[in-house]
C-alpha cells in the first residue's frame, strides 16, 4: 500500500521529513510544487534520502521540477511526474547521453508526463520513436520503465557515526541560546529620575506608655511591660586574724524561801557584801546583778499590801563574782548565805530563810584566743561584694534583655525606669578586729525595668503625620524620617513618656509598579508624557540607561528604577 503526501510550497526540510515520518505507509509518494524552496539544495535532498534510508522507507519525489528531478535522482530518489503515474509505478527515466533528438524526445515524453494534472487519468502513452540505430558505445535510448514490485524493503545505510552537519546544528543552537542569556544578563537597565511637586509635612507628638490595656488604647498611647530579673552568688568569707576574748562571769537566778508564819520583805542590795551568796565550801561567791526587793510569806504570793507596796517577789539575779569558767555551778550549789539576817533565832524567833540555785549557772568562761576579722579580711570582702554586685547586674542586664523580647527599654534621664537593688546574708559582715568564724556570705541582686514597643510608638507617630495629608495624596514613599523618641519619664511601674517627631513629603499617589510596567519596551523620549499621564504635578523627568543606551527601555520592569525627587512648593507643621 502506498502514501501520497503533500507538500506546502512554504515547508522546510525538517517540515518534509515530519510528513515523511508522520506517514502510515512505508512507501511513500511526496508531491512537491514547482514553487518549493525546501528540496532547491542537494543537500536538503541528501538529508531526506538519508532519513528514507535510515528510517528503512521508500520515499519517492512527485514533482514537475526538472532541477528537482535531476537533484532528486542523484540522491537515489525515485522520481514521478504524477500522482497517477506514482499509483501505477511508472518512473522517469534520466536523460541519456544519446542523440538531441532522443533527449528531445524524452523531454517531450517527460513534459508530457508533467504537464498532466495531479488527480486526473494518465494521458495515453507516447508513440514510439523512430528507430535510431546508436553508435556502437552510445547506451540504449530511454524509455519509460514500469516499477519494479520490491518484495522486501531495502536494508538501512549503515549509520555514519555523528554528522558534521549535526554538530553544526547544535552548534548554531548553542551559540543562539548563549547569546539570548547574554542579551538578557548584559541588557541594559534605566533609572528614570521623576521630580515632583510635593509638600514637605512634620509633627512632634507625645507618646505616652501605660501598661494598662485600656489606658494603652486611646490615641497617642502604647502598652507597655515590666520585666523582672534575680540572681546570686555567693563566696566564702575565711578571717585570718586572731583575736583574745575575755573571760566572763556566770550568771544565775536564786530563789528565796521561808517557814515565817508572816510575811517576809527584805533587799538584796547590789554592791553590798551582806548580799553576797557563796557555794557551801565558800569556793564560788555570787553577788546581785542588780537590787532587788524580796517579799515572801507563808502564803504565796501574799496578799496585796503585805510588803509595804512592793510585789510578791522570791527570785533575783546573781552573777559570778569572778569571771571564770568555774562558775558554771550545778544546780543547787548556791545555798550559803552569809547575810542572812535570820540565823540568830533572838533577832528572828521561828523564822528560818533559805536561798538556791533551781537552776545551774552558765555563762562563764575563762579568757581564750579566736579567730577574728582583720581589717584586710573586711576590705577583701567589701570589695568580693562589689564585684559579685557588677557581675549579677550584667547577668541581670543579658536576662532582661533576653525576656524584653526586641523592645526597648525606657530610662529617662535621670536614670529612672530601670532598677536593680542588692542584699547580703548575713545582712553586715563583722567589725575589724571581731570575733568571726569562715561564713558563707550570699550577695542576690533583683532587676525590674519597663519596656515599650518602638513600632507601635512608630505608627502613633505616623498617624499623626498621616492626618495633615491632603485627599487624594500620598506620603512619599522612602522619605519618611523617624528619628529616635527621648525618654522625657519613666517608672519601673510601667509609665513612660516620649518625645517623638517625624516629616515627609506628601506627594500625589504614584501606583510606581502600574508606571513600570506603562515604560517596559518604550521609546525614552516618551516617557516623560508617560509619567506625566499617570502623576500629577510632574515638574521633570530624566531618563538614563546603563550600560549602554538603547531606542528602548528594558523590557522587564524590574530592570527600571524610578527614582522620585520632591520641590517643595510650601510649608506646613503642626
Amino acid at each position: 500500500m502506498s502514501a501520497v503526501v503533500i507538500a506546502k510550497a512554504d515547508d522546510e526540510i525538517a517540515d518534509l521529513i515530519d510528513r515523511v515520518r508522520s506517514s502510515p505507509d512505508l512507501n511513500v509518494g511526496l508531491v512537491v510544487p514547482g514553487s518549493s524552496r525546501a528540496l532547491q539544495t542537494p543537500l536538503n535532498v541528501r538529508l531526506l534520502a538519508q532519513f528514507s534510508n535510515q528510517s528503512g522507507r521508500r520515499t519517492s519525489i512527485v514533482t514537475e521540477d526538472p532541477r528537482l528531478q535531476q537533484l532528486a535522482r542523484a540522491s537515489g530518489i525515485q522520481v514521478y511526474g504524477s500522482v497517477p503515474a506514482f499509483e501505477r509505478g511508472i518512473e522517469l527515466a534520466g536523460p541519456r547521453v544519446g542523440g538531441a533528438g532522443v533527449v528531445r524526445g524524452v523531454t517531450a515524453g517527460a513534459s508530457g508526463l508533467a504537464a498532466a494534472a495531479v488527480l486526473e487519468p494518465p494521458p495515453a502513452p507516447p508513440p514510439a520513436p523512430p528507430s535510431i540505430t546508436p553508435p556502437a558505445h552510445a547506451p540504449a535510448t530511454a524509455r519509460l520503465e514500469p516499477r519494479r514490485v520490491l518484495t522486501q524493503l531495502p536494508p538501512a545505510r549503515p549509520s555514519r557515526g555523528w554528522d558534521r552537519r549535526r554538530f553544526l546544528y547544535v552548534a548554531g543552537v548553542l551559540v543562539a541560546v548563549l547569546g539570548i542569556v547574554l542579551f538578557m544578563a548584559l541588557a541594559p537597565s534605566a533609572k528614570i529620575t521623576i521630580t515632583i511637586a510635593a509638600t514637605p509635612l512634620s509633627v512632634n507628638s507625645t507618646i505616652q506608655g501605660s501598661p494598662d490595656v485600656t489606658t494603652a488604647s486611646q490615641p497617642d498611647h502604647v502598652l507597655t511591660g515590666v520585666v523582672t530579673s534575680t540572681a546570686n552568688q555567693s563566696f566564702t568569707a575565711t578571717p585570718t586574724g586572731t583575736t583574745t576574748l575575755p573571760a566572763t562571769a556566770a550568771k544565775v537566778t536564786l530563789t528565796f524561801t521561808t517557814d515565817a508564819t508572816s510575811d517576809i520583805q527584805f533587799a538584796l542590795p547590789a554592791n553590798n557584801v551582806g548580799s553576797y551568796v557563796k557555794t557551801a565550801d565558800q569556793s564560788i561567791t555570787y553577788v546581785p546583778a542588780k537590787t532587788t526587793v524580796i517579799c515572801i510569806g507563808p502564803v504565796n504570793p501574799p496578799p496585796v499590801g503585805a510588803c509595804a507596796g512592793n510585789p510578791y517577789n522570791a527570785n533575783a539575779p546573781y552573777v559570778d563574782q569572778t569571771a571564770a569558767a568555774s562558775g558554771n555551778v550545778g544546780a543547787g550549789a548556791l545555798t550559803l548565805w552569809p547575810g542572812d539576817p535570820c540565823p540568830d533565832p533572838i533577832q528572828c524567833p521561828g523564822t528560818h530563810i533559805s536561798v538556791t540555785n533551781s537552776n545551774a549557772a552558765s555563762g562563764g568562761a575563762d579568757p581564750k584566743q579566736v579567730a577574728s576579722a582583720s581589717a584586710t579580711d573586711v576590705a577583701n570582702w567589701n570589695a568580693q561584694i562589689t564585684q559579685l554586685q557588677s557581675a549579677l547586674a550584667s547577668q541581670l542586664q543579658t536576662d532582661l534583655q533576653g525576656r524584653a523580647a526586641g523592645k526597648t527599654f525606657a530610662k529617662d534621664p535621670g536614670g529612672n525606669g530601670e532598677l536593680i537593688s542588692y542584699s547580703t546574708n548575713p545582712p553586715k559582715l563583722p567589725a575589724v578586729n571581731a570575733p568571726f568564724a569562715a561564713s558563707s556570705i550570699q550577695v542576690t541582686a533583683a532587676a525590674r525595668a519597663t519596656i515599650y514597643d518602638p513600632v507601635a510608638v512608630r505608627n502613633d507617630v505616623i498617624a499623626d503625620l498621616d492626618k495633615l495629608v491632603k485627599p487624594g495624596d500620598e506620603l512619599a514613599p522612602g522619605r519618611l524620617n523617624t528619628p529616635p523618641c527621648d525618654v522625657t519619664q519613666a517608672n519601673d511601674t510601667g509609665t513612660v513618656v516620649l518625645a517623638c517627631s517625624a516629616t515627609d513629603f506628601s506627594q500625589p499617589t504614584v501606583n510606581l509598579n502600574t508606571l513600570k510596567a506603562q515604560l517596559t519596551g518604550r521609546n525614552p523620549g516618551n516617557a516623560q508624557h508617560i509619567v506625566q499621564s499617570n502623576i500629577a504635578k510632574v515638574q521633570g523627568v530624566t531618563v538614563s540607561e546603563w550600560p549602554f543606551k538603547l531606542f528602548y527601555l528594558p523590557l522587564r520592569a524590574s530592570q527600571i528604577e524610578i527614582d522620585e525627587n520632591f520641590v517643595v512648593i510650601s510649608t506646613k507643621s503642626p
